[in-house]
């Protein structure tokens, strides 16, 4: 991670990713990047931004939806995974926290700024971890890491996103981030991780994309 002492906050911004490297993250900094040039040559509004982490949470329509997190959700359940998990490490927020924080920023006057909205610095396998004790019994939850010198050696021919490069910069690399400005300045309390992975894994039962093991 590019952040002094390791840990991310709001004066930090990516600068690691590209078109040919995590492309996906690089459209979310350009696109930040460019509201904050329209916000310097204009005065009549104001401008805050809220950056949520990995958002995961109940999806309102889980059978049409292509987020990332349901992916990774349905992977960690249905057997994908079973033999292990990446140790990615990753922030996480559940997405109705993210819905408070933009409410909360879009009605705050003293609101500004960029505000860091990660409840949790975390990885997928203690993401998997917190669905052991409601969910172990009846779905192949992975239950360890796949070391990363097999990801290194299978993983960009198992999925192009996972080359070399972005795994020695990701597996086993601890995320975090500072989320006390959001804290102090908005109020926000986030909820804790179980009950946000525990829902959402509960949200792909009952849309049938997840089934209990026979």
């Amino acid at each position: 991670m590019n952040a002094p002492g390791g840990k991310i906050t709001e004066a930090i911004w990516n600068t690691t990713s590209s078109l040919a490297y995590q492309p996906y993250s690089y459209s979310k900094t350009l696109a930040e990047k460019k509201a904050w040039e329209i916000y310097k040559a204009k005065d009549r509004w104001d401008l805050v931004t809220i950056n949520p982490s990995f958002v995961m949470g109940p999806a309102l329509n889980p059978e049409n939806a292509t987020s990332e997190s349901i992916s990774v959700l349905k992977q960690i359940g249905d057997g994908t995974m079973k033999m292990g998990v990446p140790k990615m490490g990753v922030g996480v927020v559940d997405v109705r926290d993210v819905a408070e924080a933009h409410y909360r920023a879009g009605f705050t006057p003293e609101a500004q700024g960029r505000y860091i909205t990660s409840g949790h610095s975390t990885n997928f396998l203690e993401m998997a971890e917190t669905l052991q004790p409601k969910f172990g019994g009846q779905y192949p939850l992975p239950k360890k890491a796949i070391p990363k010198w097999l990801l290194m050696l299978i993983g960009p021919m198992v999925n192009p996103a996972f080359t070399r490069r972005m795994l020695k910069n990701n597996i086993d690399i601890a995320w975090d981030a500072d989320n006390s400005k959001i804290k102090k300045e908005l109020g926000m309390q986030f909820r804790p991780m179980r009950e946000t992975m525990e829902d959402s894994f509960d949200n792909l039962i009952a849309s049938g994309i997840l089934l209990a093991k026979k």
